[in-house]
């Protein structure tokens, strides 16, 4: 019988992970650039928190356009969650690798971040506007899909 190799990481399948980091959107404003500012900050993202913090359902949607439109490589894996109605849920949760943000921020992420920050918070500033005109859009329609009969034509 052969000697195994010695193992020099400690995951039980060492993967070939990508570590390079992707590239940051050119517009700041958005919530595509503050979930990739907020996992290069080190923080953990689920999808509850997202919605609070970056006022989106979609993170997952956000997720893969940072792997597929800006190449970022994150990390995710399934927690338990228990729920106000006595459940036990399954949110998936997402971070960045160390070494990706390491080499982003050799390359000038800080500055990038520090930007995000100050356009979404501009932008946040329009928020009663955007309630008023949502309001203004909805009250125009024809029939409000509370009101409505699912089975009824509109």
């Amino acid at each position: 019988m052969k000697t195994p190799p010695n193992q020099t990481t400690f995951e039980s399948a060492p993967r070939k992970a990508n570590y390079t980091p992707g590239r940051l959107p050119t517009r700041k404003n958005t919530v595509t650039a503050e979930v990739i500012a907020t996992l290069l900050e080190s923080k953990v993202m689920t999808g509850m928190e997202s919605v609070f913090k970056q006022s989106t359902t979609r993170l997952s949607a956000v997720i893969g356009y940072l792997k597929h439109d800006y190449g970022w490589h994150t990390e995710s894996r399934n927690i338990a969650a228990g729920t106000k109605d006595g459940r036990v849920s399954y949110i998936s949760a997402y971070w960045l690798p160390r070494v990706a943000i390491e080499k982003a921020f050799e390359a000038g992420a800080r500055k990038w971040i520090d930007e995000v920050k100050i356009e979404r918070a501009k932008r946040r500033k329009l928020s009663s506007k955007c309630k008023e005109q949502a309001a203004k859009l909805n009250a125009a329609r024809k029939v409000d899909p509370r009101q409505s009969n699912l089975w009824e034509e509109f």
